[in-house]
């Protein structure tokens, strides 16, 4: 029997969800609990209250008892104030979404709120949640403006659209529960969870294995080496001719880094997410070491940069590679 109530309770429940959320459509960043879109319902402490109400007024009205009916009225009463008190709880509260932060696979996305109360009466017991997930508690003094920060698991790279958001309250006495579902278009940009090490080899701008250094520079005195043909006169080193009669030549170094690409031909083929998460550590590796590097992959080039917002680029090329060939 409890199992039948359950499972009626849960196909009501999406109905109404359904039915809200046609009414509602889609929520602008910014929304102002109006009072046509909080709704209320007896909580099962509410339902047990009012049959103990009732029953009391049966017996009063049995017994023509004059106490019994100023009870079971002071208790309705208390149970009819609460409705308003619990209704207005939530009733006018501004909510505002501020976005959230890239993060990786695997790690919460934090998706902050601020919440505000216009008012100049105190809310109590304020819950915040997503849809079916834990909730955050809240209380905001008269005036007052909190930021909240609702956590959202993330298993896989791409884009992680938000849940509906439902603010809920059951102050003052448990008996009542009014709630307000919130529907914004928000979506979290989540990165790919980078390999424990690298594979590939980095190339420099020509395809040849990155050197770190251009050797046909005039910054920086590096040695001497053998002659060979085709070195110019003055940088023979005649000092060094004179004393020795070996004809060695000054050899200088530009000082540049070669530009690094992370390309994905350069990784082995197999699996694309574990390729996808090699070319993540690549992009970390360069960014940390402070070399100018680019990225290459199907249907994307970023040219060579650095800086946190080049990784950022990078870092979300990667995330959606793919994602709109509905991979």
């Amino acid at each position: 029997m409890a199992a039948v109530l359950q499972t009626a309770a849960n196909s009501l429940g999406r109905r109404l969800r359904r039915w809200a959320a046609a009414r509602q459509g889609t929520d602008p960043v910014c929304v102002e609990l109006e009072p046509r879109r909080v709704y209320i319902l007896p909580t099962r402490a509410g339902l047990v209250f009012g049959a103990i109400v009732f029953t009391m007024l049966l017996g009063a009205m049995n017994y023509s008892n004059n106490m019994g009916f100023a009870l079971t009225f002071l208790l309705a009463a208390l149970g009819i104030v609460s409705i308003h008190h619990c209704h207005h709880n939530l009733r006018g509260l501004s909510l505002r979404a501020l976005g959230a932060r890239p993060v990786y696979a695997g790690e919460p996305l934090l998706f902050r709120f601020a919440l505000e109360n216009p008012g100049l009466a105190a809310r109590w017991q304020i819950d915040l949640r997503w849809d079916g997930g834990p909730a955050t508690a809240v209380e905001l003094a008269p005036g007052e403006r909190r930021l909240i920060s609702l956590p959202l698991p993330t298993a896989r790279r791409g884009r992680r659209r938000a849940p509906r958001l439902s603010i809920s309250t059951r102050f003052p006495l448990g008996l009542f529960r009014a709630w307000a579902w919130v529907d914004m278009d928000l979506a979290g940009l989540v990165y790919p969870q980078p390999a424990s090490r690298a594979s590939g080899t980095p190339r420099g701008e020509s395809g040849r294995q990155e050197t770190g250094r251009d050797t046909t520079g005039d910054d920086d005195y590096s040695g001497l080496r053998d002659w060979r043909q085709g070195d110019p006169p003055k940088r023979i080193a005649w000092k060094a001719l004179a004393r020795t009669g070996q004809k060695l030549v000054s050899e200088y170094l530009s000082g540049t880094p070669l530009p690094r690409w992370i390309d994905w031909e350069s990784e082995p083929a197999g699996n694309i997410e574990r390729r996808i998460a090699r070319l993540a550590r690549r992009v970390l590796d360069a960014d940390a070491s402070g070399l100018d590097y680019g990225l290459r992959i199907p249907g994307s080039e970023l040219a060579p940069a650095q800086g946190e917002e080049h990784r950022h680029r990078c870092l979300r090329a990667l995330a959606l590679f793919g994602e709109d060939a509905g991979r």
